[in-house]
């Protein structure tokens, strides 16, 4: 088993509770907490610091955020979820798609929108156009949803996104290094964990749940993306095939639901080959 799995997650946030970290919202921040003094050079935290924004960029598994969803809650933390409207694995607008995403928002959560830069970047939009796509995109989410979108993350950020940043207009984007600059930003990125060393990316290598706690009163903003945790395999490629396994599941649960044409429930295979030792290629059973 992976040292990515969700008992060391929900000790990692035990320990930050335990170091007195406060886990806000989004819709909680405010420019005007930021205040720091600095003395001799020295930058230190005024009495709101030690706060942690938890989010989580939703990519692939809506079913695997809401395991992460209850298993935060059942430790009154709350954090945000960001969702996608071009994930290439779940359908937001699907039946099963919006009652998780309402299940997360109902255990007390938030929702923000996960947007897909890549795709305006391979259409070639105008940076206008792109924040006409944001506003659109997080007004489709409020009225789906009937909550405040407050904040704007980016799936696989690119360069310009980091630099120079992009319009989001009221909502806060989560890469203004700006608006965020006193905040540690820390992300578990394709399992390399800053908090831990490299060697616990695939290994089940002895780690440190304390390691959140070490930064105090440092305020963090902490990106988890809950299948690295919720599927413990010891590789991220047996991680992603479980996440495809599992939405083929829930689209199949949705047929059964919805379409008696579909008949009755069925097994579909997906063959793994390895092709020149580098790629790995996946099939899926014909349905």
């Amino acid at each position: 088993m992976s040292p990515f799995n969700l008992q060391n997650y929900t000790a990692l946030l035990n320990f930050a509770l335990d170091a007195g970290y406060r886990f806000i919202a989004f819709d909680q921040f405010s420019d005007s907490e930021l205040a720091i003094v600095r003395q001799g050079g020295t930058t230190l935290c005024n009495e709101a610091g030690g706060r942690c924004l938890l989010r989580h960029d939703v990519d692939a598994d809506l079913a695997a955020a809401v395991v992460m969803a209850r298993a935060e809650a059942a430790m009154g933390i709350f954090s945000t979820y960001f969702l996608m409207w071009r994930s290439p694995c779940y359908n937001l607008m699907s039946r099963f798609g919006q009652k998780h995403a309402e299940e997360i928002l109902g255990l007390g959560h938030q929702i923000g929108l996960h947007y897909d830069q890549g795709y305006d970047e391979s259409s070639q939009l105008l940076p206008k156009a792109t924040a006409e796509q944001i506003r659109q995109q997080a007004d489709w989410l409020e009225i789906l949803l009937k909550c405040r979108v407050a904040a704007v993350s980016f799936h696989q950020p690119s360069f310009a996104v980091l630099q120079a940043g992009v319009d989001c207009g009221e909502r806060l984007n989560t890469y203004d290094r700006n608006r965020l600059r006193f905040f540690n930003y820390v992300s578990d990125s394709n399992r390399v964990f800053a908090l831990w060393p490299a060697t616990c990316r695939d290994a089940a290598t002895e780690v440190d749940a304390r390691a959140l706690a070490h930064c105090w009163p440092q305020d963090v903003q902490l990106l988890i993306h809950p299948l690295w945790w919720v599927y413990d395999n010891p590789s991220t490629e047996e991680v992603w095939d479980r996440a495809i396994l599992n939405n083929l599941l829930q689209t199949q649960n949705q047929l059964l639901e919805t379409e008696r044409a579909y008949g009755s429930k069925r097994e579909f295979r997906i063959i793994v080959a390895e092709k020149e030792k580098s790629s790995r290629q996946m099939r899926c059973g014909d349905i």
